[in-house]
């Protein structure tokens, strides 16, 4: 008998044999760096049809560490044994006590080696614990379930299924950068394209310290589920360019400007970044109608002062579903604590700026 964690992928499997090769290799290499990092010791990942399997004496602690790793459907700390019945019912049993009164056997088998169909299992097996140990079979409504995995001359015992967040494998698709600040969206944003296999790295754009030390808490939640990559970030002080950008734009009558000109520089910024970098897209936590820069007419704007693309994966979403997911990536406590209002900020924010008033106010500013 040997501890092991039953990895489950899902998109990978729809891909072709090359790509899922390649996939699964940098899946793995995300495993391991996961385990290093949590301390998890094993001694080897196989894969093998459509499963990863990690030997580990920690198979518990595993796969609840795992299931942050992108890629992952879902896991079950397992015992492997020989594919022999007397064997599979022996350590059932064992698995079975203690667990409720109801249950049900979950089996299949992956290569059909084994002289049993997968029915055949569930019933005499289901019977033979509900005898030995006066329980109850129900398929629907079970306090446990017995899941017996046959792959190639061996059974794999579990009665446990985590979910994982699947997704892609970190750095399938590439590096982008993330526009992030203290606030809820725009970890939810970094978080998302890291779902969807991108490495992201962070700017921020430092204000207040209260902010930049909220950010940086920020990072070390997001950080993980970037296994695989360490996010690298670039902070920028913004207080010196808002500062002279607010007195100018006051000047002019065009104080509602400030946070369109705000918006511009930090997309300028991570554009020349991109180009320095290499860096493929450019991340923003940008909500359609949240707030007065986030208006369709403004998006549209603030886009077209960058030739880099601008990835906005919570666009859509309702807050109500972004402070959600916040919640489950463990950032929202962080970014609902108090800090000192942006000082730049105006009372009346445009809400409608237009790319030839842009030019116009930035001659005006600097003639």
């Amino acid at each position: 008998m040997e501890g092991c964690v039953l990895v489950r992928y899902g998109e990978i499997a729809l891909k072709s044999d090359q790509t899922r090769k390649w996939w699964n290799k940098i899946l793995v290499e995300n495993m391991k760096d996961c385990l290093k990092r949590n301390n998890i010791s094993y001694s080897k990942i196989d894969i093998v049809l459509g499963r990863l399997i990690v030997y580990t004496k920690n198979p518990k602690e595993a796969s609840l560490a795992l299931k942050n790793v992108f890629g992952i459907k879902s896991l079950s700390p397992a015992i492997r044994i020989e594919a022999d019945f007397e064997l599979i019912k022996e350590n059932s049993l064992g698995l079975a006590k203690n667990k409720g009164k109801k249950f049900r056997v979950s089996a299949r088998r992956i290569t059909k080696e084994f002289p049993m169909t997968s029915n055949e299992v569930n019933e005499i097996l289901g019977a033979y614990l509900k005898e030995r140990l006066d329980l109850d079979v129900s398929l629907l409504n079970y306090d446990f379930e017995i899941g017996v995995e046959l792959l190639e001359g061996n059974a794999y015992l579990f009665t446990e299924r985590v979910e994982a967040f699947g997704g892609l494998p970190l750095g399938v698709q590439g590096e982008a950068i993330c526009l992030i600040s203290s606030g809820i969206d725009s970890p939810v944003a970094a978080w998302l394209l890291m779902k969807r296999g991108c490495k992201v790295d962070f700017l921020h754009f430092k204000i207040t310290e209260e902010g930049y030390q909220k950010y940086l808490r920020i990072k070390e939640r997001l950080q993980k589920f970037s296994y695989g990559h360490e996010i690298k970030d670039y902070i920028i002080d913004g207080v010196p360019y808002l500062s002279n950008t607010k007195k100018k734009l006051c000047n002019k009558g065009k104080e509602k400007w400030v946070c369109i000109f705000c918006k511009r520089r930090f997309l300028q910024e991570a554009e020349r970044i991109c180009n320095e970098k290499g860096y493929l897209a450019i991340i923003t936590g940008e909500n359609l109608g949240q707030v007065a820069s986030q208006t369709l007419k403004n998006l549209t704007l603030l886009d077209s002062t960058v030739k880099v693309s601008v990835l906005k994966p919570v666009l859509a979403y309702d807050k109500q579903e972004i402070i959600d997911i916040a919640r489950i990536i463990n950032t929202y406590d962080i970014s609902k604590e108090k800090e000192p209002k942006c000082p730049f900020t105006p009372l009346y924010p445009m809400t409608t700026g237009s790319v030839e008033e842009l030019e116009n106010i930035e001659k005006m500013l600097w003639d």
